[in-house]
């Protein structure tokens, strides 16, 4: 295992239009328990902990979790969509001991970014704000779709003219009505694959590892890249990671929420039914993966077909990679 993800809250005040969460019931996971998954985490040697919501700033107990993690000597990293972000909010994440604050921008301009999400200018003055600070750590989650792709360029263009030090290309999920029209096609992920590779300037560019399409085009351009990981993994999911629901609960991802009454990760990882069906999935997947050139080397993400289909298998309906020769 490398890392975890721990979801604060359900709380939100942005409701943005592809939300993949279910923002009820103002939920905020108990700080005791945050500690013990954390403790837990330790003991198997996780080394990154991913901290989201939710608005993640609606926590109560952020700032103590974060410096929980810290004394322990694990990274947190927190994703942000910039709501009631100003100096003294980042002051406290940085007295806190956080590692990487991640702002989530899907758009070079409101209307492009609206079409997935709200507060356009909220993750602008936040990319303002650390760059006035100089905070060295900030990075961009750029979710692509087929609304978005063919501005990918000028969000290059923010994060130079904000000092910002990674874009992180992740691919997009259904939303909280488990609805999704908007997959990329093989030509869109081909045009940002080509940006990926021709770009030389002081961003760094990063793909998540649950978008092994994009990894897979970027290998057959004969792209390579040091701070890409997982290129031949793809889905992490009680691989390399997992999470932990608002509720307490482990589940595989933040995307696949199946929560399952564990005590302990040991138990959860070997008698989960759940966790059992992923592997399954990984080493024997259906269709459009299993006679695609790369199925050795591509794991798509596996929520996709569960929130779609209600079938949990790798290799979202959509996905035209197989196209590629």
């Amino acid at each position: 295992m490398i890392g975890i993800n721990i979801e604060l809250t359900t709380n939100c005040p942005l409701h943005c239009p592809q939300c993949y969460c279910t923002l009820t019931g103002g939920k905020n996971i108990p700080l005791i328990i945050a500690k013990e998954k954390i403790d837990e985490a330790l003991e198997h040697g996780i080394k990154i902990i991913n901290l989201s919501g939710g608005e993640t700033l609606c926590y109560p107990n952020l700032y103590e979790l974060i410096q929980y993690i810290s004394s322990k000597g694990i990274k947190s990293n927190v994703a942000l969509s910039g709501w009631n972000f100003d100096e003294k909010v980042l002051n406290k994440l940085i007295n806190a001991g956080v590692f990487g604050i991640f702002i989530s921008l899907n758009g070079s301009t409101a209307e492009i970014n609206g079409l997935s999400r709200n507060g356009f200018e909220y993750a602008i003055n936040a990319l303002k704000i650390l760059q006035q600070s100089k905070y060295k750590r900030t990075a961009i989650n750029w979710v692509m779709s087929s609304d978005n792709y063919n501005d990918f360029m000028n969000v290059v263009k923010i994060a130079e003219k904000y000092s910002i030090s990674l874009i992180e290309v992740i691919v997009v999920k259904p939303d909280s009505n488990n609805k999704l029209n908007n997959f990329p096609n093989l030509y869109q992920m081909i045009s940002v694959a080509n940006c990926i590779k021709n770009y030389s300037g002081p961003v760094s560019i990063i793909v998540e590892s649950c978008f092994p399409q994009m990894h897979t085009i970027l290998n057959a351009i004969g792209y390579k890249n040091r701070l890409r990981i997982n290129q031949d993994i793809g889905c992490g999911a009680v691989d390399t990671s997992y999470n932990i629901s608002v509720d307490g609960k482990y589940t595989p991802c933040r995307h696949l929420d199946i929560p399952e009454d564990f005590d302990t990760i040991d138990e959860y990882l070997k008698k989960s039914q759940i966790v059992k069906k992923i592997k399954e999935s990984k080493n024997n997947p259906k269709e459009p993966c299993h006679s695609c050139t790369f199925v050795n080397r591509c794991k798509p993400c596996l929520a996709m077909n569960k929130k779609l289909n209600g079938e949990l298998h790798m290799g979202p309906n959509m996905c035209d990679l197989w196209k590629l020769k």
